[in-house]
């Protein structure tokens, strides 16, 4: 679990680097809180025989219409860091699965195209079926699910 928990931190964190519109030092306290606030989460909900058991509540989901992911809030209230500031695209999901960690939806033309939270753009696009490996582990086989959609 703590080796897909810091795959997720890493690719967050990147992103918020990105926007360079937060500190550096604040950018590592955010991730360390993160990653415990993940840790915390996932205790009790980590399946390795049965990697999809539970994977929607391991999802982290960003949605800055509608939602912002509660442990992202959390992690950023405890590092003094304003969820605004992150510089998150307007919506990407991740999961974070034992062995894998993907996000379906993450295009990173999204960033280089400045559609971040704070230029939100209308979500009636055509689905594109792809899903982006952020990580597989060294001695793992990957597998392809077409079913996740860029929406």
């Amino acid at each position: 679990m703590r080796a897909e928990i810091a795959e997720v931190v890493s690719f967050l964190k990147s992103l918020v680097k990105l926007k360079n519109n937060v500190k550096a030092e604040k950018i590592d306290l955010f991730g360390k809180r993160l990653a415990v606030v993940l840790q915390e989460k996932f205790e009790g909900h980590w399946y390795p025989e049965n990697p999809s058991k539970g994977q929607a509540y391991r999802c982290i989901r960003v949605n800055n219409l509608h939602q912002q992911d509660p442990e992202l809030l959390r992690a950023c209230r405890e590092s003094g860091i304003k969820y605004s500031d992150l510089g998150l695209p307007w919506e990407i999901t991740l999961w974070v699965d034992p062995g894998e960690v993907s996000a379906p939806s993450w295009n990173p033309e999204n960033m280089r195209s400045g559609m971040g939270a704070s230029n939100p753009q209308p979500h009636n696009r055509t689905p594109i079926p792809w899903r982006n490996k952020l990580w597989v582990p060294p001695n793992g086989t990957p597998t392809i699910n077409n079913n996740f959609f860029y929406q």
